[in-house]
């Protein structure tokens, strides 16, 4: 088998988060009497990211991502709520959602036939990611789960990956692949650490191009890569 440790990125990965994030956003925003029509969670989607983005490059601590992104969507929409009570109601809905792409399962098990090992990188909130790939019904397929706000460090810098290899029994860079949609945060920090990366790609991509190793549309494809 050419590799034997995934390490996987879980949203819009194997999570379909936008999906997620979609039906928790709105479901607040209808709870707090706030708009809650598809635009206003386009709105929210873009500031949200924009500041996981930031948090990514390490130029601000998850700490100031979750008021300030509300904040940015109060004003934009032109609207006032409560923002630590939205904010409470709307992480706890995203901890007991969990929805998985259709095929996510099926490639995780069968890599898990394969013989590979499988982990889970992720920067995101503990409780959020915790709560959700226990409801996912493929948690059993992976040996740990990797959060930034348990390591104290985010994808993609050098120490994120050093804490995450330390803690694999047997880590050899040549024989893992790194697999995420995103540039900035998976595809860097194996290209930074001499990884090979598999770059899924499930829609347009914008913003900073980083060369890997392998591009797929369809997790599937991932089967004939690793063996």
């Amino acid at each position: 088998m050419k590799y034997q440790i995934i390490l996987f990125d879980a949203d819009d990965t194997l999570f379909d988060f936008q999906k997620t994030a979609e039906l928790c956003f709105l479901g607040t925003s209808e709870e707090f009497g706030l708009p809650s029509e598809f635009e206003n969670y386009e709105i929210y989607r873009d500031i949200n990211q924009k500041y996981w983005d930031l948090y990514s490059e390490g130029k601000i601590g998850k700490e100031e991502i979750i008021p300030s992104r509300f904040k940015e969507y109060s004003l934009v929409v032109g609207v006032s709520f409560d923002i630590p009570s939205f904010a409470k109601t709307y992480s706890k809905k995203l901890s007991e959602t969990s929805v998985l792409f259709p095929e996510t399962k099926d490639v995780v098990v069968s890599l898990k036939k394969l013989g590979a090992r499988l982990f889970i990188i992720t920067n995101g909130i503990s409780e959020v990611q915790r709560g959700r790939l226990k409801l996912s019904g493929i948690a059993e397929y992976f040996e740990n789960l990797f959060i930034s706000d348990e390591l104290g460090a985010a994808k993609p810098s050098g120490e994120f990956f050093r804490k995450v290899a330390e803690q694999i029994h047997g880590f050899k860079k040549e024989k893992a692949l790194i697999v995420g949609d995103s540039p900035l945060s998976d595809i860097s920090m194996g290209y930074e650490n001499g990884i090979d990366t598999c770059f899924v790609k499930k829609t347009p991509k914008e913003g900073k191009t980083v060369p890997y190793t392998y591009e797929i549309t369809d997790l599937n494809d991932l089967i004939e890569i690793v063996k």
